[in-house]
């Protein structure tokens, strides 16, 4: 039942706010499930961003993972889809939201002291932004990682990864047919400069 209402208040979001939702269906599991297994969970003391979790596709893999010492920070600006994400998850101590703008992940981290991060997770409809809002999250996910952070996006096209490359070393890109509609799971790295 939870999973109707999920959809159902996605595809109101995406006719309300088209422009910060970007696709008319919530990510598949399938999906989900092929973007959290780029995330080591083994490593100590995870710190993972997700931009823009929506309805909470991603959150609802990467939460039954968590372990103690990691930390999800959930950044989204719809309020709707806040208040959801606060009933389903705010028995996990691990996990913060924050309303707010992924442009401003660098204040956000400040304010939550955190200092690295080891994967950012994103939901965000680049190709339904506008050029500059898109630019400037790619500036600020870039100053955000260190060498051995992932920034793991998903696209319905190829469109982007020109862009992207402008950005970052593109490690993994793969196809994945089991969504509506079918999506690219892009996985990048921030460029090695000793190189």
């Amino acid at each position: 039942m939870s999973k109707i209402k999920d959809h159902i208040e996605f595809i109101y979001q995406f006719f309300n706010k088209p422009s910060l939702v970007g696709a008319i269906m919530p990510s598949s599991k399938f999906l989900a499930r092929n973007i959290v297994n780029f995330i080591n969970f083994k490593r100590k003391n995870l710190v993972i961003i997700e931009y823009g979790p929506g309805t909470g596709p991603f959150t609802s893999e990467i939460v039954k993972k968590l372990k103690d010492g990691d930390k999800l920070l959930l950044i989204e600006q719809n309020k709707k889809f806040i208040e959801n994400l606060v009933q389903k998850y705010n028995r996990y101590q691990q996990l913060t939201i924050i309303e707010g703008s992924v442009s401003n992940v660098k204040t956000i981290l400040e304010e939550n002291k955190i200092k690295q991060v080891d994967y950012i997770v994103s939901g965000i409809p680049f190709s339904s932004i506008p050029k500059e809002v898109t630019l400037d999250i790619m500036e600020n996910t870039q100053s955000i990682m260190n060498n051995q952070s992932l920034f793991i996006t998903f696209q319905y096209s190829t469109l982007k990864l020109k862009l992207f490359k402008r950005y970052f070393e593109i490690v993994s890109k793969k196809f994945i047919l089991r969504n509506v509609p079918s999506a690219y799971i892009i996985c990048m790295k921030k460029f090695n400069l000793k190189k």
